[in-house]
């Protein structure tokens, strides 16, 4: 049973997507990461894949991956985004062009097919910035509203 870590951010509807994947033959890694260790642990323990879901929270999911190709010790795993909005993958994609895109309803079709082919020679972003560049600083600190007095 190859083993798979998924980032999702919606606690909400964790449980569905861990079954869907437990029923495809997955042994399934839905904690959330925590502190600096996160990535070092993929590297002692690497899974088959990694699941990103890219539809709540998809510059923290582009972020992490970003994070996973930059290692040396984690680039060679599978990054596996599902869903999010047009506009959101199409800005992950072109950080990481050789990552795997789908959805939820063809996951279990698509999932062993970037096990079976890892990446050769991953692209690995720049900086680990690489999701803010070209971006205002507004736009890099988030959703903040300025007011004068």
């Amino acid at each position: 049973m190859p083993a798979i870590k998924l980032i999702h951010w919606a606690s909400s509807n964790t449980a569905e997507i861990v079954d869907l994947l437990q029923r495809g033959g997955y042994q399934v890694d839905s904690s959330l990461p925590k502190g600096s260790s996160f990535v070092r642990q993929l590297a002692e323990q690497p899974p088959a894949a990694i699941i990103i879901d890219l539809s709540r929270l998809p510059s923290q999911g582009r972020d992490m991956a970003i994070l996973i190709r930059r290692r040396r010790g984690t680039r060679q795993i599978p990054l596996v985004f599902v869903g999010g909005s047009p506009d959101k993958v199409a800005a992950v994609r072109m950080l990481l062009p050789d990552a795997v895109y789908t959805s939820w309803e063809e996951i279990l079709q698509i999932l062993p097919e970037a096990i079976a082919h890892p990446p050769q020679q991953p692209f690995v972003p720049d900086s680990a910035f690489a999701g803010y560049a070209g971006k205002s600083l507004i736009e890099k600190l988030g959703s903040l509203a300025f007011y004068a007095p």
